[in-house]
């Protein structure tokens, strides 16, 4: 039991990679009958390693992100990509575990192949516990990808690499009660944009109440400080400016029954900068979600957030991201399984260049996407699906609409 514990941390940690590359999100993230993710289907025992080999391609009728009404061009390409994995988590010493997982791909653009790369994410996380009233992690990520063309507006290869470190632990000082804290520290380069390397790190404490159903409340406060520089040619360069940001929080992990399921965090950030005080965040912030199982073969999810995120790809110091998203997973069978997902969301894009120099209005905009997937596994390890993909974007800035079609197949195959 504690081996196929730890082996679903890798599979999870797997799928994390997958969902932050660009473009075959959809079938990378699917959960699949024979991982276990159904009741109906407790999947077998999984072995502490597992290695896997891919490849898919995707039709794109806008891989640019551009607005068609404006350009005009045949924005359509074909993408093609092949990859190799694996992953490890196992004991190595007394109540010590090891999670390791890694791929790497390469992206092949057949018209802008301008835009071919290699992509890849590692991580290896060490479980450690001392004694009965001690326990944590502590990780390290590393993540290359090409940024999202919808951000850049120019089809420009900008490949961001990312490091992340992170130590987490517990104190459990009564039966149901425990305190945590934890800190990370993150690294992100741009290969493709004139702004230097940026770091950033954060630090947190809280007391949870923990029931002896797994039921979490908490409170918690947050506290980091990062690089925030910006670099424009019309307003100039401000590499000293930095943020700091402060969060309190409530947070909740509840089963309310055994296939209804809440969790969320709700509180009050604050986000300010030394050079570029007018951009400033204050307000409340949060993230929840109900998961529930209306039967064995089926998962729903229904999820709401707003929260203030440096994004990586973006042109501003901050986004204000409202949204919200509805997922439906079915696995009629073991072998077959097919999803649904909607999101919306509305960004406003806080310190943008011409907003700075201007004072004009800040950059709003609402995106919308569909998907629809299916997978089949024909025998075991084997897995192929599919995806179809529908997006738009309304923008207030002229030139930023865009909607887009991509159709993706992909086939893996996972000894596991």
């Amino acid at each position: 039991m504690i081996s196929r514990c730890i082996r679903a941390v890798a599979v999870l940690a797997s799928l994390g990679f997958a969902s932050g590359a660009l473009a075959f999100t959809s079938v990378d993230t699917m959960l699949w009958p024979s991982y276990g993710a159904f009741p109906a289907y407790p999947g077998p025992d999984l072995r502490p390693w597992s290695l896997k080999a891919y490849g898919g391609i995707m039709w794109d009728d806008n891989v640019q992100r551009l607005d068609q009404n404006i350009f005009g061009a045949d924005l359509s390409d074909v993408i093609t990509r092949l990859g190799v994995g694996g992953s490890y988590g196992a004991r190595v010493y007394g109540r010590q575990a090891v999670v390791l997982d890694g791929y790497v791909e390469y992206r092949d653009y057949d018209k802008f192949n301008n835009l071919d790369h290699y992509a890849y994410g590692t991580r290896a996380d060490w479980l450690w516990q001392l004694g009965n009233q001690l326990d944590g992690t502590a990780g390290w990520r590393r993540t290359q990808r090409l940024a999202d063309l919808g951000e850049t507006a120019i089809p420009r290869k900008n490949i961001i690499t990312e490091d992340r470190f992170d130590l987490t632990g517990a104190y459990h000082f009564a039966p149901d009660w425990r305190l945590t804290a934890g800190m990370g520290w993150v690294h992100v380069d741009n290969d493709g944009r004139p702004v230097e390397p940026t770091n950033a790190w954060a630090s947190r404490v809280g007391i949870e109440h923990v029931s002896a159903l797994g039921n979490i409340v908490g409170l918690e406060m947050r506290y980091g400080e990062g690089d925030a520089a910006v670099d424009d040619p019309i307003i100039g360069i401000l590499p000293e400016n930095r943020y700091q940001q402060q969060d309190i929080a409530v947070t909740l992990a509840y089963g309310l029954t055994a296939d209804l399921r809440i969790r969320g965090r709700v509180g009050y950030t604050t986000r300010t900068y030394n050079d570029l005080p007018a951009s400033d965040f204050e307000g409340t912030t949060g993230r929840g979600a109900i998961e529930w199982r209306p039967g064995p073969k089926t998962l729903m999810v229904f999820e709401a957030y707003r929260q203030v995120d440096p994004l990586i790809d973006a042109d501003a110091l901050h986004v204000d991201r409202r949204g919200a998203v509805v997922g439906f997973t079915w696995a009629p069978t073991v072998k077959l399984v097919f999803g649904t997902r909607l999101t919306h969301e509305r960004r406003i894009y806080e310190g943008t260049p011409g907003q700075i120099l201007l004072g004009g209005p800040l950059r709003d905009e609402t995106l919308r996407f569909v998907s629809f997937t299916a997978g089949w596994e024909p025998a075991r390890f084997w897995q192929l699906s599919g995806a179809v993909d529908f997006g738009e974007r309304e923008s207030n800035i002229f030139g930023r609409n865009y909607d887009y079609t991509a159709y993706t197949l992909n086939l893996k195959y996972e000894f596991r």
